[in-house]
């Protein structure tokens, strides 16, 4: 039967910010885990953890699809909230698992999605899904944004605006600020992404910008 896998990794940048505080990442991880009632009261859904990954899957169903991302978003809003971003990749194809012994080319898709396309932290949506669920699609599905390099992914931050919208805008600016700051080039490219990706759909500004000229003022 096909499934919709979803792949969520935490990258190594991520990792090495929670250096010195590990076991708070680990708790704050798995308190997330526990919490995300959306997946686990689905009978249909399974989750696998492993190391700092993990795998939702769920029998593919197009009715379900809009629920299945609205749990995504929930997902990466409850791992906001305790300061953690992710990324991932939403794909379908055959899967099997028996409890002990798992084969998915559904896990597989997933993953090239997470670590081919995904970049920043954000879970994008396989063509062959949107395919799959919008055959004749035009514009934006509900509960996706579209990007400039042409994917889309979930909107994790329109999605749960309206949730605590004071924390959110506190958190992502914390964030922000944390990522940008960073001497490492690839965790300051991702704090710019999420800063442009806030003010598009929250409405406040947090980029600055980019270029800084020395002649500015001293036209004449």
């Amino acid at each position: 039967m096909s499934h919709f896998w979803m792949s969520l990794a935490f990258q190594t940048w991520l990792d090495r910010m929670c250096v010195k505080e590990r076991r708070n990442f680990l708790g704050s991880y798995f308190d997330v885990i526990k919490a995300h009632r959306p997946f686990l009261v689905d009978p249909d859904c399974s989750i696998t953890q492993f190391s700092d990954s993990v795998v939702i899957a769920r029998p593919y169903d197009q009715e379900q699809f809009h629920a299945f991302i609205g749990g995504v978003a929930t997902y990466q809003r409850l791992l906001l909230d305790q300061g953690l971003l992710c990324r991932g990749g939403i794909a379908v194809d055959k899967h099997f698992s028996n409890g002990s012994f798992t084969f998915s080319a559904g896990l597989i898709s997933a993953y090239m999605v997470e670590s081919t396309a995904a970049r920043y932290p954000r879970v994008v949506v396989s063509k062959d899904v949107l395919d799959l669920v919008f055959p004749s699609l035009e514009g934006v599905p509900k509960g996706l944004v579209k990007e400039d390099d042409g994917l889309l992914f979930v909107d994790y931050l329109g999605a749960t605006s309206r949730t605590r919208p004071k924390a959110l805008v506190s958190n992502v600016k914390e964030i922000v600020a944390r990522l940008t700051t960073s001497e490492n080039s690839s965790i300051r490219e991702k704090g710019l992404w999420l800063a442009s990706y806030a003010d598009a759909t929250l409405g406040i500004a947090m980029k600055g910008p980019r270029f800084i000229s020395s002649q500015k003022g001293n036209r004449k």
